[in-house]
């Protein structure tokens, strides 16, 4: 059951990349034209999908395991960080933006959510949103600056000024406000917010469209899948496993540390002049992967 929603949700993300491609061969949208997209997608579409993930109201009984999940999910931002900065030093500046951030932050947001509501239920998914939180602070600041070298006076004011930072801060003010929001605003925030899938999705179809796949992948590439679906969610699973912890909060932060890289490192790599062709390979081996390395987390958590 859990590896055939995987499947489903590659299958998905893989039927938008082939449209988004088609697209692109067919010239329907031109260079120009899936420029103003990327923007699209980091300006407005990203913005409300994180915006979307604060709309929830947690129960009392749970502040607890909240509090808990918050905490595991700081220690495998400190494991990602620390790795990104340490496992790619003699590699070529381009390629390691997208690496390090690649690294830093994974595809959680759209694959782990429903990989983990179909392992353990609703409150799954209430702990996978709520361990999400700091990773999108770090994926919008220290992931950002990836791409940002030698402009450090900049960095912070570009980061804290951003659309996706200015929608954590958005959303951590509805989250705690007791307020009944229309429906209209709800429904249309929902409606933008699940339109950054296939959006995101068609651009790296668009992004393969336009470049030559041959030498696409090398030895680095293939390290870094390890180090993102292996090394980086042994580490999490090794540091908790002396914890008392709910298997249930274990398994999730194992999970969602385990998850390939996102559609973002090549909508970063494209905006901030990152090695865009080799983001997109990053994002197809490692997905590809995944199909094998979660089912394999899923039986070892048991």
């Amino acid at each position: 059951m859990v590896f055939e929603k995987m499947l489903t949700m590659q299958g998905i993300m893989f039927f938008f990349v082939i449209i988004g491609f088609i697209v692109r061969k067919r010239r329907i949208v031109g260079t120009t034209g899936r420029l103003n997209m990327v923007d699209l997608c980091l300006y407005v579409l990203l913005p409300f999908n994180i915006f979307h993930a604060f709309l929830v109201q947690p129960h009392h009984d749970v502040w607890g395991p909240v509090v808990i999940t918050i905490l595991l999910s700081v220690l495998y931002n400190v494991i990602s960080v620390a790795s990104a900065f340490l496992l790619y030093k003699k590699t070529d500046e381009e390629k390691k933006k997208p690496l390090r951030y690649g690294t830093i932050v994974s595809n959680g947001g759209f694959l782990g959510n429903p990989v983990i509501e179909s392992i353990y239920g609703t409150s799954g998914l209430l702990y996978a949103a709520v361990f999400m939180l700091p990773v999108r602070v770090v994926m919008w600041s220290v992931g950002v600056s990836c791409f940002l070298p030698g402009q450090k006076k900049n960095v912070l004011k570009k980061v804290i000024t951003h659309p996706c930072i200015v929608a954590i801060y958005l959303g951590l003010i509805v989250m705690v406000l007791p307020v009944a929001w229309p429906d209209f605003f709800l429904n249309g925030v929902e409606g933008l917010s699940s339109a950054n899938t296939p959006v995101s999705m068609m651009l790296i179809g668009m992004m393969l469209a336009e470049m030559d796949p041959r030498g696409l992948v090398d030895r680095t590439m293939v390290w870094y899948t390890a180090v993102r679906l292996i090394f980086i969610p042994a580490v999490v699973f090794g540091v908790t496993a002396p914890m008392t912890l709910d298997p249930v909060l274990r398994g999730i932060t194992v999970i969602m540390a385990g998850m390939p890289a996102p559609v973002t490192t090549a909508l970063l790599s494209s905006k901030y002049h990152g090695d865009e062709r080799y983001a997109t390979g990053m994002i197809f081996l490692s997905t590809l992967s995944s199909l094998v390395t979660l089912p394999l987390w899923c039986l070892l958590l048991g």
